[in-house]
């Protein structure tokens, strides 16, 4: 017979052993290890530049983050006619006691002509040149690391530049002198000039692309920035270079000061000069204007816009403006065609698309729901309607148009009313289904598109909306007071529509109510320019024109240009007029635009499929060459002969940042929800996998 055997939980043991926590530990080292893993991964992503010593940061005596590289901006600005040349000088202060680069990312107008840069040290000036861009990057990358004090200028978008100045020696200031050539716009009687100084936070969509793979990018675009927030990703490579260090403006005083001097020739009688969004002060002269603001410096944080009406006498109906040069002979066209009544509004479809990303809010959610609440008020009852809002996600008001019945109108209204911004920004999807529910309509086809413009992969939309099938008119809506505005003209360009540019909330019931003139009336189509036979014009093909809005052409022929015949059709009849141009004003400046006008269009046929992505870099380095033009495919350096630096200091870099936009709310950049790293995954699953079977192994012990 065995002896029972007593339960193990009934027998006293005067010395019992304590379970082993051991388990709980290695979980806790995991979870940190995963942590710092993480951490890591990113910091491995970012791009590196072996040559920095790394980043400058001073704090005040509050540990609040000081640059140690101060920006102040002055422009000069001479308008002359339709004409507008512009010095861009910005004056770089190095702060500290070490040496430094700079790296400054700026917006300028979308179609600007860039063509020289300066360098001031001191009294000594270096003359900068336009060079193909690998090589001008090769060439600064070379003076940086033998200590030379050099600048480069590079174009990232049509209307995003960086600007490099490598080599600041402590306690010391450079200036940086950029020219450009400009046109100012005229459109329902008045001109405008705009001058972007700041832009919102791009939003970056794709999949990151490990470090290898930009480090040995082949393509025209080479990723050189170590400052940028974002990765490179798939869908919009070179992120880095467009994603600059934003910061808030101050309370007190000035993070990034700009100055104004402008001189204005409008070569007419005005009737009001104002400006749009800042206070400005205006000294009449015997043969010009004189404009400044009225505190001599602002903040860098909004669109500058000034605009000026001529007396209802003087209102021009076409200008001729050319230069001789080098044998040939440069014209520019400008011609309002013949008034035509707003006949009754066809009816049609309409599809309206709002932005709700996070990059949306503050005041520009507001204004962009007050413009749609207003667009659907201005829907007659024949329209069918629809409204898609996107961030990360696509929201409907309803799966198809509908008729804008009082009711509904009413509805759609409180479904804009609990619209919020929020999430990322992808477009793609949302304009994509646009389109679609657009596909079978037999009636006018239109589409508005009311955001802020804010994403990096503009070519990957450009390409949706030129796709074949895509025959609904689009206009765009640019919000807030600093939108991407290369993006809103140059969709709306590739949409056969229009666009509108709101900065405040108090611009969008006249911005909205002239955008629906133009939704309800083209008013010349099949526009003809019979220039003489040895021209070559750009656009290559005059676009429809809408509602108050005037015809803008450049050519280069072989000689002086005497007359010129345009035909078109208006919605009663053709139309035909013949502007003389024996008295032309002669300007300077308007071979550049011709050449930046000819770049724009390889840029079109290339997104068109006309041309191949070898032959659209062949014809604009053809173009930029000639002509001393800054583009995607050159770049401006100018760079000193002597070295500063000696070899045994080091030399750090410092980005200079972008003021936040005003009204808008500054928030975490975000990347798309799509956007994920296989680096990442990977280890996050290894310890994942390593406590599953910790726990496991403990549960097997306990039991």
């Amino acid at each position: 017979m065995y002896p029972k055997r007593i339960p193990k939980h009934l027998i006293f043991d005067p010395h019992p052993k304590r379970k082993s926590k051991t388990w709980l530990w290695w979980l806790l080292a995991i979870a940190l290890a995963a942590v710092v893993s993480l951490f890591s991964i990113e910091v491995l992503a970012a791009p590196n530049d072996s040559e920095h010593a790394g980043q400058l940061t001073f704090s005040d005596e509050s540990g609040q983050r000081l640059p140690s590289l101060h920006l102040e901006t002055v422009v000069t600005a001479s308008i002359s006619g339709l004409v507008v040349t512009t010095d861009y000088i910005q004056r770089f202060k190095n702060n500290s006691d070490q040496w430094v680069e700079g790296v400054y990312v700026f917006p300028l107008p979308e179609m600007a002509a860039v063509q020289r840069l300066e360098m001031k040290v001191g009294e000594r000036r270096i003359i900068g040149e336009v060079k193909e861009r690998a090589s001008a990057e090769t060439l600064y990358k070379k003076a940086r690391s033998e200590g030379k004090r050099a600048a480069l200028t590079l174009q990232q978008r049509d209307n995003l530049f960086t600007q490099k100045v490598a080599n600041i020696g402590p306690r010391q200031e450079i200036e940086i002198k950029l020219t450009f050539i400009d046109t100012v716009k005229y459109q329902a009687g008045v001109f405008e000039w705009r001058l972007p100084t700041t832009l919102t936070p791009r939003y970056i969509p794709g999949i990151s692309l490990p470090a290898e793979a930009t480090h040995n990018n082949t393509s025209s675009t080479i990723n050189t920035s170590p400052f940028g927030w974002a990765t490179a990703t798939d869908l919009v490579p070179d992120a880095p270079d467009i994603t600059p260090a934003m910061i808030a403006a101050p309370v007190y005083g000035l993070q990034n000061p700009l100055q104004l001097n402008l001189s204005l020739q409008a070569g007419m009688e005005l009737a009001s000069i104002e400006g749009l969004y800042h206070n400005i002060e205006v000294i009449k002269q015997p043969e010009q204007y004189h404009i400044k603001f009225t505190n001599d410096l602002v903040e860098m944080d909004r669109d500058v816009v000034l605009q000026w009406t001529p007396v209802t006498s003087s209102q021009p109906r076409a200008a001729v403006f050319q230069q001789q040069t080098d044998g040939d002979t440069y014209a520019m066209v400008m011609m309002i065609p013949p008034n035509a009544p707003v006949k009754q509004a066809l009816s049609k479809d309409i599809i309206f698309v709002i932005d709700t990303s996070g990059s949306m809010q503050g005041n520009s959610m507001i204004q962009a729901k007050s413009s749609l609440a207003l667009a659907v008020d201005q829907l007659s009852p024949n329209d069918r309607f629809n409204i898609i809002a996107f961030s990360d996600r696509v929201q409907r008001f309803n799966d198809r148009t509908v008729l804008a019945s009082a009711d509904l109108k009413h509805i759609a209204k409180q479904w804009i009313a609990s619209l919020e911004a929020d999430g990322g920004t992808e477009m793609y999807p949302a304009l994509q289904e646009a389109y679609g529910q657009l596909a079978q309509s037999e009636r006018l086809q239109q589409i508005v598109f009311i955001t802020d413009g804010a994403i990096g992969n503009e070519e990957m939309l450009f390409n949706l909306i030129t796709e074949p099938g895509h025959n609904a008119r689009l206009f765009t809506v640019g919000i807030g007071s600093a939108p991407n505005a290369f993006f809103m003209t140059k969709a709306a360009q590739l949409g056969r529509g229009s666009y509108e540019l709101i900065g405040y909330r108090d611009d969008v019931y006249g911005k909205m109510s002239r955008l629906f003139n133009k939704l309800n009336h083209v008013a010349a189509t099949n526009i003809n320019i019979n220039w003489p036979q040895e021209v070559e014009p750009y656009p290559s093909q005059s676009a429809d024109l809408f509602h108050s809005e005037a015809l803008l052409a450049f050519a280069k022929l072989s000689q002086p240009l005497q007359h010129i015949n345009i035909s078109g059709n208006t919605a009663q009849q053709p139309w035909q007029t013949t502007i003389q141009a024996n008295n032309a004003v002669s300007t300077t400046g308007i071979g550049a635009l011709w050449a930046r006008h000819k770049v724009a269009d390889i840029e079109d046929q290339g997104r068109r499929g006309q041309l191949t992505n070898d032959s659209v870099r062949d014809a604009i380095l053809d173009v930029a060459l000639t002509h001393s033009l800054l583009t995607r495919f050159t770049a401006l350096i100018a760079i000193e002969d002597t070295p500063v630096r000696p070899q045994l200091l080091p030399l750090f870099g410092e980005p200079v940042a972008n003021v936040m936009p005003d009204g808008a709310l500054q928030q975490r950049m975000q990347f798309a929800n799509t956007a994920t790293s296989a680096t990442l995954t990977f280890w996050l699953g290894l310890w994942g996998v390593l406590a599953m079977f910790i726990l496991h192994f403990n549960r097997v012990r306990s039991a």
